[in-house]
């Protein structure tokens, strides 16, 4: 759905040997053209993949989260957060969509615009995280990548919140503020004990009850809540082919992918990119601006 492949294959057709999804492939070199070289194109997983039913959702919340992607723009992409008796699931659903697109031919006016509703996919937030009291694993589609996943496993966080004793209401819940530093990162969260889940979004929780809106103080990110529901969902762990990393070698990869994504992904010149609105190729001097959320 939102592969940016356009003029340049159109372009280069003349002479291909072979299409794929997200590349056009010549004489064994492999071209990439997309509009949008201010950000990563992330690659899809199969949905029709097998998998194994976690836990089932008893409370599901959905965040927009807006991240930064300029010094003065931010991008908005859409998050669920499913909470199960023993594990939690926060997903991108603008991730999901992208893989359900691998095979979902047809849309209705309604589900397309759900689905550019769901925001631009990111590599900075994960596009899974699956917590358990004991252990997170968080788990990353990747760059010019389909149907290969980057995962990490991690100790469950343990963050000291501090509470300011300030009050509002939000969406209809009394909420009370906590700030916290995590992640290289100053935190200011609201939380209601009225939905009594001790969860957030992102790697954010540990308050005796579910965090509604979370701000970095620098303005890079935002988790706000858009809704809960009490719908049943199954917590999935699809069985994509997985490459198990460490959480370093996760934000070493990150950076090099936003601060040098030509070395990091050429393949020493195998893989050649274009910005197909301009048809200028990409060198070793092209640059995505990088926010991380681990700072």
């Amino acid at each position: 759905m939102r592969r940016f492949i356009t003029s340049i294959i159109a372009t280069i057709a003349l002479f291909t040997a072979e299409a794929q999804d997200s590349a056009t492939t010549i004489i064994g070199k492999s071209f990439y053209g997309w509009s949008h070289t201010d950000r990563l194109m992330i690659g899809m997983c199969d949905l029709d993949a097998d998998y194994d039913v976690l836990d089932t959702a008893r409370v599901v919340v959905t965040y927009k989260v807006s991240y930064r992607n300029s010094p003065d723009s931010h991008l908005n992409v859409k998050y669920k957060l499913l909470c199960g008796a023993h594990t939690s699931l926060f997903y991108s659903v603008a991730q999901q969509n992208e893989n359900m697109s691998r095979y979902k031919n047809s849309w209705s006016e309604e589900e397309l615009a759900d689905f550019y509703a769901a925001g631009v996919p990111t590599i900075v937030i994960p596009t899974e995280i699956y917590s358990t009291k004991e252990e997170l694993r968080i788990r990353h589609n990747i760059p010019f990548a389909d149907n290969v996943i980057y995962e990490y496993r991690d100790t469950a966080q343990h963050i000291a919140w501090r509470l300011t004793g300030q009050t509002q209401e939000i969406c209809g819940y009394q909420s009370i503020s906590a700030e916290a530093s995590f992640g290289g990162r100053e935190w200011l969260v609201w939380f209601t004990t009225e939905v009594a889940i001790s969860s957030g979004p992102w790697l954010l929780g540990g308050l005796p009850g579910m965090i509604l809106l979370a701000e970095d103080s620098s303005g890079d990110f935002r988790f706000e809540m858009e809704g809960i529901s009490q719908n049943q969902e199954e917590i999935r762990l699809y069985d994509w082919p997985t490459k198990q990393i460490t959480k370093k070698q996760w934000l070493k990869y990150e950076r090099n992918a936003h601060l040098n994504p030509y070395d990091q992904f050429s393949q020493g010149g195998q893989i050649r990119f274009f910005n197909s609105s301009d048809m200028s190729e990409l060198k070793g001097d092209w640059e995505i601006e990088y926010y991380p959320l681990y700072k």
